[in-house]
């Protein structure tokens, strides 16, 4: 089925993409800070955007909804030639961003918007999916986006 322009196996696509730029983002932030609160923060969003994968893959075994595997990242170019995918930087910035004297505050910064962007995209998408089960994972992932943004700015309190 599609709808706005776009079937609900491509918004899948599109959710399973921007989870897995979340993860590798918070992972590799993860590893360059030294603050242990920093640390812990970023390592338990890792966790949970490996979870949001691992939930969008279920739904893509028991639904008919599912997204199209793609192996060789030909959907993906794809989407991105029709919707700005990418809600993170790419990870070659990571270590210049963790490491200057504000790394963190930026890591934190880049984190929040980008967790207002997936929101803003699972808002937009959630119950155009036409599938019940889709609709409500979509939904799961605003939900859970949220959380991240509410976590990132209690983090960001505590950064000048």
């Amino acid at each position: 089925m599609t709808v706005g322009g776009h079937s609900s196996h491509e918004h899948l696509a599109i959710a399973r993409e921007m989870e897995e730029e979340g993860l590798a983002f918070y992972k590799a932030v993860a590893k360059q800070v030294a603050d242990p609160d920093a640390k812990a923060t970023f390592l338990k969003l890792a966790s949970d955007e490996c979870q949001h994968i691992r939930d969008i893959d279920r739904l893509a075994r028991e639904s008919e909804t599912a997204y199209i595997e793609d192996p060789d990242g030909l959907v993906g170019k794809y989407l991105r030639s029709l919707v700005d995918t990418k809600v993170f930087p790419p990870l070659s910035e990571v270590p210049e961003i963790a490491a200057s004297a504000k790394g963190v505050s930026k890591a934190i910064d880049i984190g929040i918007g980008a967790e207002k962007r997936a929101m803003d995209f699972y808002s937009r998408t959630k119950n155009e999916c036409g599938s019940a089960e889709a609709d409500e994972t979509l939904s799961w992932l605003y939900v859970e986006e949220e959380r991240h943004l509410k976590a990132l700015n209690a983090l960001r309190r505590s950064y000048p």
